[in-house]
């Protein structure tokens, strides 16, 4: 069982430990604590420790149940005016001490009353805040009778990370579909291709792995990008269609937290697009190359770049053509004509057009980043277009 380290033996101190400087450092850390299966006490005592004040986490009905000091609760009344946020945020407990009343709840889901004992302190009572949501998973986990709690589907768990609305009974339902939000995995997102939808829908089903599907695209949480091609070939493998890359897959970087797995997601969504352009089969923030540096731009600051760099040839397609082989190729005419069904003589003379058009060598150093840049903006706004017109259609039901 997960513990936070010095919690139970340390004795109280004024001011915050030294390892807690702000509520949101807290937060994180008592709620990956609970996650990983402290207890609690734990929780009580390093509040404890962050604040040094006793605390007290009572019942909805006022009752005491846990605390570092042994103390009292609060009359029945006092503790529904608290929940309804009537109340408070001082109070006065039974044992005759002013306490700092904060309710322990989130929509339908309530663990009770937290009291930190002492003057009114608005550093304490922040403090006492980042351990709500701890408290909370707390309850959901042990099924408290107080905790009323609402059944998330894989789907709905996946639907939850995605738009960024992590709440403690959403840790809980992700805990026990086996994804860890103490190193929280990345997002992805999958697509289908090919004419099977309904063998589509239901190999998705099969996958043994929480999945949100809309049409014909599917969202889910991976660890690293062996498991993505995994579960992406056996998708393939079990629509059984004639086109080898009939299912495409991406995903996101990795987040620090919880929450930023809302980015990951949009990531994701994002390279989807850039591998179905340019057709490849899986694409992952970690292989896209330079194109990390422009998934955080928005589309302005994109359509300036390409603007800028590829302006005088961006409305031909023949010289757009011939500059993305001239650079994949590094130059080589050979390797352009035969790729481009062009004469050697005939590259030459697009290559020339390129160069006075741009102004530049597309070869030197400088430039070939540059132009790289600009060519995968322009195909990060294809994918855009792309996803934003999408092309999902009902999955059909029955036979």
């Amino acid at each position: 069982m997960g513990t936070i380290a010095g919690a139970r033996s340390e004795p109280a101190r004024e001011g915050p430990g030294p390892e807690v400087s702000t509520a949101a450092l807290l937060e994180r850390e008592l709620t990956e604590a609970v996650l990983a299966g402290a207890a609690r006490s734990d929780i009580l005592h390093a509040l404890r420790r962050a604040t040094g004040r006793h605390v007290r986490l009572l019942s909805a009905e006022g009752a005491p149940l846990a605390a570092t000091d042994g103390g009292a609760g609060v009359p029945p009344a006092v503790a529904d005016g608290v929940l309804a946020e009537a109340t408070g945020p001082v109070v006065h407990t039974l044992d005759g001490l002013r306490a700092t009343a904060l309710p322990v709840r989130a929509g339908t889901t309530v663990a009770g009353v937290l009291l930190t004992v002492g003057p009114g302190d608005p550093r304490v009572r922040a403090l006492a805040g980042a351990a709500v949501t701890a408290l909370l998973i707390d309850a959901v986990r042990a099924g408290d009778g107080s905790a009323e709690v609402s059944q998330h589907t894989p789907a709905d768990v996946i639907a939850a990370l995605r738009s960024g609305t992590v709440s403690p009974s959403v840790c809980t339902a992700a805990a026990g579909l086996g994804i860890d939000l103490r190193r929280p995995p990345a997002g992805a997102v999958l697509h289908y291709g090919g004419s099977r939808l309904r063998a589509w829908s239901t190999a998705l089903t099969w996958l043994e792995h929480p999945v949100r599907q809309e049409g014909r695209t599917a969202w889910t949480v991976v660890p690293d990008e062996a498991v993505l091609d995994r579960l992406r070939n056996r998708l393939r493998l079990m629509t059984d269609d004639d086109s080898a890359d009939h299912v495409m897959a991406a995903s996101g970087s990795r987040p620090d937290s919880p929450t930023g797995l809302a980015r990951s997601f949009t990531e994701a969504e994002r390279l989807l697009g850039l591998a179905r352009i340019r057709m490849v089969p899986l694409l992952t923030f970690d292989g896209c190359g330079v194109v990390q540096v422009l998934l955080p731009l928005p589309r302005p600051q994109l359509e300036a770049y390409a603007e800028a760099h590829l302006g005088p040839i961006r409305q031909r397609p023949e010289l757009m053509a011939t500059l993305r082989a001239w650079l994949a190729e590094r130059g080589s005419r050979q390797s352009v004509s035969a790729q481009l069904h062009l004469h050697r003589n005939s590259v030459g003379y697009r290559v020339r057009q390129i160069k006075s058009l741009l102004g530049t060598d597309p070869l030197l150093p400088a430039a070939s980043a540059q132009l790289h840049l600009a060519l995968a903006a322009l195909d990060l706004l294809g994918a855009d277009d792309q996803r934003l017109h999408g092309d999902d259609e009902p999955v059909a039901t029955g036979r």
